[in-house]
Formats: structure tokens, C-alpha cells, sequence
């Protein structure tokens, strides 16, 4: 293919997939339930005299990890992923428009979340912005990698509200794992699952 073709490809592909997060009624649920328990935590956490800032981890980072588990868990157990990559053969271009498509959706959902809880508290941290987007980010190369929604979103929630808390302050080695605050880690983490996640994506059947 020309490079113009390429780019065609990759561009529809995009298209393709914004289009299915818009109209898959999950997302929507999702992002609408994100918010909503997002303003219902502030508030709370606000009448108790506590940071709402605090609102952001917990309920409503599992919320985002739905959010990234959906759209390709949902495919796959559905049968769909056939299509997408009957209509998409190139499997990098395929993965890479999902995954794009999931930044550019989860981008001003993380923002939004942000601002209600700024709205509410009267304070905001846009670092927030990122750890929500990351999170969705290994969220969904984890859904690539098991393919089936309930294992994925067990072994997510197990380890985020479970696994992780118990390990930090008891040793070193939890400032390299997935829910530090350390960007460098996280973005070690996204970007490591990222590239499993295409690997498996390009080697596995549908």
C-alpha cells in the first residue's frame, strides 16, 4: 500500500472506532456513572471535612478501569473483533486505532472528573488527569491480554484495591508497581502492557 492508502486505512480505522465507543451504550453508562459517583464522593467526603480530592481514587478509579476494559472485552466476547479485523487486516493498525481512540475518549472524561471535584472542593489536581488515563490505558492492554471482561475486571479491582494497598509501605519494590504515583513507573507500566497487548493482539486468533 502507497503511503496515502496507508494513511487512509489508519484514518477510517480511527473513525471507525471513535464510532463505536459513541454508540456502545456501556461507555455512556460508564462515563455517566464515573461522574456521578464522582460528585456524590466530593460532596461527602467535603461535608466530612476531608480533602475531595480523595474522591478520585477508589469507586471512581475502578470506574475508569471499566472504562478501559469495555471496548475490548466487549469485542472479543462478542464475536466482533472478526469484523474489525476483516475491515482492518493490518493488526497493528487495528490495535493502534483502538487504543487511540480510548485516549481520545478517556482524555476529557479524566478532565471532566477532575473539574467536578474542583467544582465541588474548590481545588484540583490536573496530575489526576493523567493517573486516570493511564489507569484506563492498562486497563485495556490487560483486557487485550485475557479477553474476558469478569476475569480482567476481578484481577484489576483485586490488585488496585486489595493487592497494591497492602504492599505499599511494607516494601521497596512497591514504588515500581502499577499504582504508584511515579510517573515514570506508570508510564513504564502503559507502555509495557501496551506492548504485550500488540503482540498478542498481531499473534493470537480472533
Amino acid at each position: 500500500m502507497t503511503p496515502r492508502s496507508d494513511a487512509k486505512v489508519s484514518a477510517d480505522a480511527l473513525r471507525a472506532e471513535l464510532l463505536k465507543l459513541c454508540t456502545l451504550p456501556a461507555i455512556a453508562y460508564t462515563i455517566a456513572g464515573i461522574w456521578a459517583l464522582t460528585a456524590l464522593l466530593t460532596i461527602a467526603l467535603v461535608n466530612a471535612g476531608q480533602d475531595g480530592g480523595d474522591a478520585l481514587s477508589g469507586p471512581v478509579a475502578a470506574g475508569f478501569v471499566v472504562l478501559g476494559l469495555l471496548p475490548i472485552t466487549s469485542e472479543y466476547q462478542g464475536g466482533q473483533i472478526r469484523t474489525t479485523l476483516t475491515a482492518v487486516p493490518r493488526r497493528i493498525t487495528a490495535y493502534g486505532a483502538k487504543v487511540i481512540a480510548l485516549l481520545v475518549i478517556t482524555l476529557p472524561v479524566a478532565g471532566t472528573t477532575v473539574a467536578v471535584t474542583a467544582l465541588i472542593d474548590g481545588t484540583a489536581d490536573a496530575r489526576a488527569i493523567g493517573y486516570l488515563t493511564i489507569t484506563t490505558v492498562i486497563a485495556h492492554a490487560t483486557g487485550t491480554l485475557i479477553r474476558r471482561t469478569v476475569p480482567a475486571l476481578v484481577g484489576l479491582l483485586a490488585y488496585y484495591f486489595i493487592i497494591g494497598p497492602l504492599l505499599q509501605g511494607r516494601t521497596s519494590a512497591a514504588k515500581y508497581l502499577p499504582d504508584s504515583t511515579n510517573w515514570m513507573t506508570l508510564a513504564v507500566w502503559a507502555a509495557g502492557l501496551t506492548a504485550l497487548a500488540i503482540l498478542a493482539f498481531r499473534s493470537r486468533d480472533a
